[in-house]
């Protein structure tokens, strides 16, 4: 079952992690997060809680992504319920790649709406940051799957 669901709101969510990530600042882009939000970066590090999500990024921003921006595109937002809702966005990197060779990631996060008395805020409470690679060796289900990617990418 779908539910009405505020779009623009859970959308925005990746707006503030990029404005926060463009802008060098931990604790904007850790704005999005939940108090107790879980993290998993591309290589794999996991970290709980905005703070500590705040700080890891403001050390990338010291060291491997200076001078690295972002930008992102929603490609899906899902309601599981009417506070929940799953969310899928592409993100690209305008300035120069990442890391060598890539260009571009996945996010995917699970965000709620807190209840009052906080207000009608969405907030991210999981968030998995991937890039996407393609075998050398792909059967011809993944073939498959990844030309309808591309058709509907476009």
């Amino acid at each position: 079952m779908q539910y009405d669901l505020d779009r623009a709101a859970a959308a925005a969510l990746i707006d503030t992690f990029v404005a926060g990530w463009n802008a060098a600042d931990g604790a904007r882009l850790a704005s999005a997060f939940a108090q107790d939000a879980d993290f998993t970066a591309v290589n794999g590090l996991r970290v709980r809680g905005r703070s500590l999500i705040g700080e890891g990024h403001d050390e990338l921003f010291r060291t491997i992504f200076r001078d690295v921006t972002i930008a992102s595109q929603v490609l899906s937002v899902r309601s599981l319920t009417r506070d929940v809702v799953a969310v899928e966005a592409e993100l690209s990197y305008p300035t120069r790649d990442i890391l060598p060779g890539v260009t571009r990631g996945l996010a995917q996060y699970v965000a709620t709406r807190s209840p009052a008395p906080s207000g009608d805020r969405w907030e991210i409470v999981i968030f998995r940051n991937m890039i996407p690679f393609e075998r050398p060796v792909a059967g011809p289900v993944e073939r498959r799957v990844r030309e309808e990617m591309a058709d509907g990418a476009r």
